[in-house]
Formats: C-alpha cells, structure tokens, sequence
C-alpha cells in the first residue's frame, strides 16, 4: 500500500507530526506530537532504529559452497530483511548517520522535521523537513511550501539525496512527486567516506536551506500569474512541449500516445488540482504547473502509471520534460528567468 513497508505487527515503519494528519491519507504509521524531537527520536518514533548490514555470498560449484568475493547481501538486522545485492566496495549508509547531518539544524531552528518513513520493503528510506520563517505566497491562495527531503536506498536504484522541496512527502507516490520538482541536489554514492566532514559541509553548502532558490522561483511564478493565456496558446505550448520540432503537424499525423499526452495536459490545464486558484487558471504559471502534475501522476512511464517514476523524474526524461516547459514560456513571453 502506496509503498509503505510494515512491520511483523502490521504498523507501518513511518511516523508524522499530528498537524500533517489531514496529508497523511493512508492514515498509517504513528503520529508524533507537535514540536521538536531529535533525530534519533524522530528513528525510534517510525521503528527505524535497525542496522544495515552485509553478509557474504555463496555459490554452489561442483557441489561445494565458494565465495562469491565481488557482492554481498544487504539486510537489516531487525528482522533480517534481505534488501539487494551489491557490489564490494558498497557502503551501507545508516540512517542515523544520513539524516543525522540535519541534527544541528533542527537544534538552531532552521528546520523542523515534518515526516520520515521506510518504503519498498525497507529498499527505500527519506525524512521530510519543514523550512522555517514566512511562507511564500506565489499569487493570494498559491501559497509555496518549503520542505527538505533527504532519500536514500539501499539497492542501489537511489543515491543519497538531499534536496529541496515543495512537497511533503507521506508515501512512494509523494516522493515520486516531490523530486520531480527537487531543484538543487547533492547526490553521495555508497562509498568509503561517503560521509567525511568535507562531504557534510558540501552537502549543506549545496543545500543552503534552498532560500534564494526558493524565492527566485516564486518571483519566476508571479511573473509567470501575470501572463493571461489563451485557449489556442496553451494549445500551442502543450503541442510544442510534446511535439517538438513537429508541433505544426496536424492531428491525424501524431501517434496514439502524443494525442494522449496533450490531451491530459489540457485536462489538468483547466480541471488539475489547483487550476482553480486565481493567479493559477488561464495562465502561465498554470500551464507550468499543468506540466509538473503531467510528469509526476499522470505521463504513462513504462506502460503504465504507477510504475516507480523516482529514477524517471530524477534523473530521466521527467526533470528534461519539467526544465524544457519552462523555458518554453520563458521563451515565449520573453521573461526573465
């Protein structure tokens, strides 16, 4: 269920601050009381307080067991949960030791940790963080929340990942959502050293609480409110998103899945969540957010759309397709960016 990896009881490995109930639509994990609690609190709170170990391999040759000397098996100790095969030189990185980085920011109040679970069976693992001070407002009602996401994996599908954030991530489909539209990124690989204290100070230098960033998209997305589109423009923007080179073909030249896709577009263009708010309906700033719900709920990837979209809208065509909208009415509308 939406990804979420339960214990041997049937409670979920995942735990929330009571006000973010009403986000937490599966309704599973346990909830925490509103306020601050250390890292270690936050590990215990969501049944995380395991160890990620390694064991060796065995293959049978000639009838014998010999050592596979290149891979070992991942599993946490708690409940000896096998998790991947990896390579010899993978480092498992606890989760103490990748989220404790956020310590001293929770402790000078620069964030406050919203949400942190396990997923996949315990292959996947995230803390999701509130960045405190005033929120920003793109138009009146589009208010633009700022979290830090912090991800990691065990199998190898994901890096060690701290990023920045609009989305509070609840489940696999949020996370999926979230990095889509994850602007800076560090990225650690599982490696001896992973986390020294120059690739701490990197991490957090790359990080920077996001605050310029943030805030230089928020002007982007006023600017953006205040350009009026029409029906035939957002038709036009849509077509040149999917069709590219070729968006002055005719309908009866493109392919099922291009009908489709701009098809949906114009859906959530007019009817998608938040198309309702002023600022955001029949505008630029609409269309763009048109885009970045196409990609993370509703493009087709892999033949279907439930399909795990993280490394899509990672490192995939996802984040190409979300960059190039953008620049699309950049463009457009000649703004500055």
């Amino acid at each position: 269920m939406h990804d979420l990896d339960f214990n041997q009881t049937g409670i979920a490995r995942f735990a929330f601050q009571q006000k973010h109930l009403n986000k937490v639509w599966h309704r599973h994990g346990t909830q925490v009381p509103d306020g601050a609690l250390t890292i270690d609190e936050w590990l215990d709170a969501a049944g995380m307080n395991h160890t990620i170990e390694q064991a060796p391999l065995f293959a049978v040759i000639g009838g014998e067991y010999v050592e596979v000397p290149s891979h070992r098996l991942v599993y946490r100790d708690s409940d000896n949960q096998q998790l991947s095969v990896m390579g010899k030189d993978y480092r498992p990185v606890q989760s103490r030791e990748a989220y404790g980085v956020l310590e001293s920011l929770v402790q000078d109040g620069s964030i406050e940790v919203d949400t942190i679970g396990t997923l996949r069976e315990g292959r996947r693992t995230f803390i999701a963080a509130s960045i405190t001070g005033d929120p920003l407002e793109v138009v009146p009602g589009d208010v633009m929340d700022r979290h830090l996401l912090c991800a990691d994996s065990y199998d190898g599908t994901l890096a060690l990942t701290y990023t920045s954030v609009a989305t509070l991530v609840v489940c696999q489909n949020t996370l999926r959502a979230a990095f889509n539209e994850g602007r800076k990124r560090a990225k650690l690989k599982h490696t001896s050293g992973v986390l020294n204290a120059d690739r701490i100070a990197q991490v957090r230098n790359a990080l920077g609480i996001a605050e310029a960033d943030f805030a230089a998209f928020a002007e982007l997305g006023k600017t953006l409110a205040s350009v009026k589109m029409s029906e035939s423009e957002v038709l036009d923007f849509h077509k040149a998103l999917v069709l590219g080179d070729k968006r002055d073909s005719v309908v009866d030249d493109w392919s099922g899945q291009q009908r489709r896709a701009i098809g949906e577009l114009g859906w959530l263009m007019t009817d998608g969540p938040g198309q309702e708010i002023e600022g955001r309906a029949g505008t630029a700033w609409g269309a763009l957010n048109s885009v970045t719900a196409w990609v993370s709920h509703v493009k087709n990837h892999r033949r279907d759309t439930e399909t795990d979209r993280t490394q899509f809208v990672v490192f995939g065509n996802g984040n190409v397709i979300t960059e190039r909208a953008q620049s699309l009415l950049v463009n457009q509308y000649q703004l500055a960016a």
